[in-house]
């Protein structure tokens, strides 16, 4: 029963916030603001870089992870328009790996009219604790 519950839970907040999948390309070569890497100890996830940059009419967010292990998820945050951060979507990290995983996830900007929008990620772990990456802000891709 509780598998089940947890499977409904799954699908639900990935219908509400959309999902984003784990990558092996590397993106060190994104035109973006990098973030220094969490060194809050209590965390199972230590974030390596994370970037976010305009990709024609959407945002696209990449973090690198070193290892994980006791992990939950990740939630993507979003701060424009001067409102409060908001979670904008939910990657599900069901499984422990001791391999470094790229992440990718693509804001659809809905309802955002600013050009300056700030992201985060805030790492949720299976005991429910917490902690936030640094903030990167969107950058426009350069011609």
């Amino acid at each position: 029963m509780k598998k089940l519950i947890v499977i409904i839970y799954i699908a639900a907040a990935t219908i509400l916030f959309g999902y984003a999948k784990a990558d092996n390309t590397h993106t060190a070569d994104h035109p973006s603001i990098v973030a220094e890497t969490i060194t809050d100890a209590r965390s199972p996830v230590q974030i390596e870089s994370l970037r976010a940059r305009f990709v024609k009419k959407t945002v696209e967010i990449n973090w690198s992870i070193a290892t994980e292990a006791g992990n939950k998820q990740f939630e993507i945050q979003r701060k424009a328009d001067g409102e409060d951060f908001k979670t904008i979507g939910i990657v599900f990290t069901l499984e422990d790996s001791g391999a470094s995983k790229n992440y990718i996830f693509k804001d659809d900007l809905k309802g955002v009219k600013k050009k300056e929008i700030s992201y985060r990620i805030k790492q949720v772990s299976i005991d429910e604790q917490y902690s936030f990456s640094n903030i990167v802000l969107a950058e426009a891709t350069r011609s």
